[in-house]
Order: structure tokens, then sequence, then C-alpha cells
């Protein structure tokens, strides 16, 4: 685990809370639309995902809609594109590590990784789990990973529009390491990064779900977030960006009912899975 990854697994402390209130319908039935079962993560293959969106970000699918933190408000403005700059001076210092990493396994991850949303989440935290996540066997904890990682995505807008800051790949003249939609990237801003805080929140929120193997999910959650740099989509300071704003944007989740009742919901089917599993 690279050393900047590990102190921020290790600095993370998680606060694990009760359940309560009532869902929505449409919370509702993703949940109990199939019956939890356990499938072995090998057989992954075997359940497709093109049929679940990748761009889901309405209201409904947000725990705290009215009261995201506010990313303009909450991050300073992002390092001017300035040598003399000591934080501009790291980004392109790590940027150039990126590239340096793309012919090797991790670079091929991060690839891999390129792609946004819940089918991603869904494919990474299978590994983690050793199970299939999916909403026809891991109902209860789709929809939490849905939700959280949407939530801690959608914190991300204010200062995304604030700042509208030139990414990498643009500002360098280059390619990125992946599959991506060129004018799209350059339409949103780099900072923070998007992909970064849906991919920790999703790991915090999971975290709570099975503290056992916490820190497996949390740097798995922080490699989704530093596989931006190495495809150059994004600036190593866009992604510290994203890591506060998912933080702020888990903190902010705790408060909210529906996701103390969607955590306790997954929590039930994890250990029912685990005991399948046996």
């Amino acid at each position: 685990m690279p050393k900047r990854i590990a102190a921020a697994v290790f600095a993370l402390i998680l606060t694990l809370a009760g359940c309560s209130p009532k869902i929505t319908t449409k919370a509702r039935q993703i949940a109990e639309a199939n019956t939890t079962r356990y499938v072995p993560a090998a057989d992954i293959n075997n359940f497709k995902y093109d049929t679940i969106p990748q761009w889901l970000i309405p209201l409904d699918s947000l725990y705290i809609a009215d009261s995201l933190p506010d990313s303009a408000i909450l991050l300073p403005p992002p390092p001017p594109s300035d040598t003399t700059n000591t934080e501009f001076k790291e980004d392109l210092a790590q940027w150039e590590w990126g590239k340096s990493i793309r012919p090797t396994e991790r670079g091929r991850q991060a690839s891999q990784e390129s792609l946004f949303g819940i089918v991603r989440m869904c494919t990474i935290y299978s590994e983690v789990f050793g199970f299939v996540i999916h909403p026809e066997t891991t109902p209860a904890i789709y929809r939490f990973m849905l939700y959280a990682g949407e939530t801690g995505y959608a914190a991300t807008a204010n200062a995304k529009k604030k700042y509208m800051r030139r990414r990498p790949f643009d500002l360098m003249g280059e390619e990125v390491w992946g599959e991506f939609d060129y004018d799209a990237l350059r339409e949103d801003g780099s900072y923070p990064s998007g992909h970064t805080a849906l991919g920790l929140a999703t790991a915090l929120a999971l975290a709570q779900v099975a503290p056992e193997i916490s820190e497996k999910i949390l740097e798995r959650g922080y490699q989704y977030g530093e596989s931006r740099v190495i495809v150059g989509a994004h600036w190593q300071s866009d992604v510290n960006a994203g890591y506060k704003v998912a933080q702020a944007a888990f903190n902010a989740m705790q408060s909210s009912p529906r996701y103390q009742q969607h955590l306790a919901a997954a929590r039930k089917e994890y250990h029912l899975l685990k005991q399948q599993q046996k």
C-alpha cells in the first residue's frame, strides 16, 4: 500500500451509528426486488451490469440532498498553473509519476477504473468483499453503495463550477490512459475530482458495513482516487480535494435517518451473506 494511502486509511475514525425511520418507496423497491444470495466474486462475469444506469444522480438517490457540504466554501482555490507554485510543482511531479505507472499492472487497474459510477463500484467491491455485489444478489448493499457514492459525488458540484480548472491532459496537450469522452471532460472542471469523491464516499460507507475488513475497503477507495492521477484525468490536488469532500459528505450523511436505515439493512444483508458463505 503506498505510504500516502496507508496514512490516510489509518487516520480515519469511523463513526458507527444506530438506525431509524422510513425510506422511500423507490428505495425500498431497489432493496427488496430480489432475494439476497451469496455468489462468489469469481462468478461476477455471469451477471450483466449494462442495464444499471451509469449516471444516476436524481435527488432521490442522495442521502442529504438539502444539506450537502458546499465544496466551494469547504475547499481553498486550486493551485495556479505556475511552476513557481509549490503545490503545482507537486501536481506536475505526480502527473509524471502517473505516466510512469501506466505500463504496469497498477496502470492497467487505473485504466479499468476510468469507468464512473455504480457499475465500477460493484465490480471493485465485489473483489474486496469476495461476493458478487449486484441488485439481483445483494440489493441492500447495492442500494447503500449507490446512495452513498452519489451523495459524495454531488457534493463536488459547486467547486467544480466555481473554479473550472483545466485537466492535466488538456493543459499538457496529451492523451489520457483509458476510455474517455474528451469533450465532456474539458467541459467539466477538474477540481475537485468527482470520481474520487464518489469512490471514497462509497468506501467510507462500506467500511461501516464490514469494519473487520475496513482497511482493505478504504485502501481500495483511496486507490480509486489515485487512479485519476495515473490516467491523467486529474491533478493530485484535485484528488486530495475529492478526498476532503468525500469525508465531509460522509460525516454529514451520519445524521440522515435514511442513511442509518440503509446502513442497518446493508449490515444485516452482509451478515446473512457471511452465513451463506459458510
